[in-house]
């Protein structure tokens, strides 16, 4: 069934907080509802690492508190009013903003909670979840008793080799600084299931975002080092990222562990797939990013300053997928297969039944077959004018030399006047069965409110304004959706 839906993560959404949050989540789910838009699609929720990424997170399974609605805390009597409003005074993006006042009203609520009776939920989802919130609260708080280092390099070396004495005594010593981190955790999962309800309600399907690869400095790489290639000490052996291309002449050197796929097979991937069924709990569709790993994935020696030199290894492939898609029916995954594609990745997609992902920002190379042209397009993929990776269709626009302008207008029939919005149509217009805007691109910003640069610092700071929201917005969007039959359920 043709639909479509807006791109805009939840740190994105118009806030006072430093970064959006669930509290600020109403308003847009309305605009999606009233635009007849039937899906939302975010980046990864897991918390962000120290520039504020959300693709090299220290857990791949907790949520980022940082969208906590401190209202839903001041409601339930957990916090007070003059903490919740004293964290709503930031002008736009930031973080620093937000994670000390978060920290602050979390510590507030925790405090509030422990001298109530015990709540039953909380217990419940703790033992639900100990699987990796156990590990996780006790990686946060030894973090915060060294200093915030990486584990790499505490100064309790039976700490980092994971002696069970030491971890045991740590545990005691902790105990306090471990439950806050449970607690943290139980608010965000409470609230997200009745933001999760609102959606439903409103008839809105949540499109989840995970990274393949998980940071070194985590909970995950640290608890269950033996699924991963480390020396025999545990630390880095080769490491994740992808050669010279599109976005980057050195290639990005994302520092990630790379998996012990043999490790792993042992025991049926059995991290994976509560890995992927904690997805299904979260949202209805899933994008894999950086998909063609599982076909061949990009090795490079730990210690080399850039991804020049590094070697493609074989994959997991087919049968990993179908274990893991059959641990998860419920949910549709998307395969993020951009990037420099052998067609042995695109055969792994199809012969998964999974839906790819078009680019128009990629389509014009004077090709008039170029895949990622809109009048291209098969039903089977979920096409964008361009991701979080991208610049902004007029940002991009305003890059291009004449002669490439005239490529664009010559391939997509447009003249230009509104970039943004007549390449929006002829995406709407395209057979692709889903289309997915950024709110960047619906209301015409340009390089300013770009996401992210790959391989750059300084990312992740795009905020919406209250007004890109606004009732001409939706009618615009509306009546785009309407004429092209892209109503979806609504």
């Amino acid at each position: 069934m043709r639909s479509g839906g807006i791109l805009l993560h939840i740190t994105s959404l118009p806030s006072t907080r430093g970064v959006g949050t669930l509290a600020d989540a109403d308003r847009f789910i309305d605009f999606l509802r009233e635009a007849n838009q039937e899906y939302w699609q975010i980046l990864p929720v897991t918390p962000t690492d120290f520039v504020n990424s959300p693709y090299a997170s220290p857990s791949a399974f907790a949520g980022n508190t940082l969208f906590i609605d401190d209202d839903e805390l001041a409601a339930s009597g957990l916090v007070s009013e003059s903490t919740v409003m004293s964290g709503k005074t930031a002008r736009g993006n930031d973080y620093g903003y937000a994670i000390y006042h978060k920290d602050v009203t979390l510590r507030e609520a925790y405090d509030s909670f422990i001298k109530r009776d015990p709540d039953r939920d909380y217990a419940d989802f703790c033992r639900l979840n100990a699987y990796w919130l156990d590990d996780y609260a006790l990686f946060c708080a030894l973090k915060k008793h060294f200093d915030g280092k990486s584990w790499l390099e505490w100064s309790d070396e039976n700490a980092r080799m994971r002696d069970a004495q030491t971890l045991a005594k740590y545990r005691d010593m902790l105990s306090d600084e471990i439950e806050f981190v449970a607690f943290c955790q139980y608010v965000f999962h409470k609230q997200w299931r009745k933001f999760r309800a609102k959606l439903q309600v409103s008839g809105i399907k949540l499109i989840g975002d995970i990274p393949i690869y998980v940071a070194y400095d985590s909970a995950d790489v640290w608890a269950h080092s033996e699924l991963f290639d480390l020396t025999k000490d545990r630390r880095p052996h080769p490491v994740a990222g992808v050669p010279p291309d599109y976005f980057s002449q050195d290639g990005q050197l994302w520092g990630n562990p790379l998996y012990d796929w043999d490790a792993m097979k042992k025991d049926g991937y059995d991290w994976w797939i509560k890995r992927v069924r904690k997805c299904a709990e979260m949202f209805d569709v899933l994008r894999i990013d950086h998909f063609r790993a599982f076909d061949s994935y990009y090795s490079i020696k730990y210690g080399e300053l850039t991804a020049r030199k590094g070697q493609w290894k074989k994959g997991v492939g087919y049968e990993f997928l179908k274990t893991i898609q059959a641990s998860v029916p419920e949910l549709t995954i998307i395969a993020e297969d951009l990037g420099d594609i052998p067609q042995s990745v695109l055969e792994l997609r199809d012969k998964c039944g999974l839906a790819g992902m078009k680019i128009v920002q990629f389509a014009y190379d004077g090709n008039p077959n170029n895949a990622f042209l809109p009048q291209n397009y098969n039903e089977h993929c979920v096409a964008y004018l361009g991701t979080h990776d991208n610049d902004t269709t007029v940002g991009w626009w305003n890059t291009l030399a004449d002669w490439q302008k005239e490529t664009v207008t010559r391939l997509s029939n447009v003249g230009g006047s509104d970039i943004s919005w007549e390449l929006i149509t002829r995406l709407a217009e395209s057979r692709a069965e889903l289309v997915i805007y950024s709110l960047q691109d619906i209301v015409g910003d340009g390089a300013e409110s770009r996401m992210n640069i790959p391989g750059t610092l300084g990312c992740w700071k795009y905020m919406a304004k209250r007004g890109d929201l606004s009732a001409e917005n939706v009618k615009k969007l509306r009546a785009l959706t309407l004429k092209t039959g892209r109503c979806g359920n609504n």
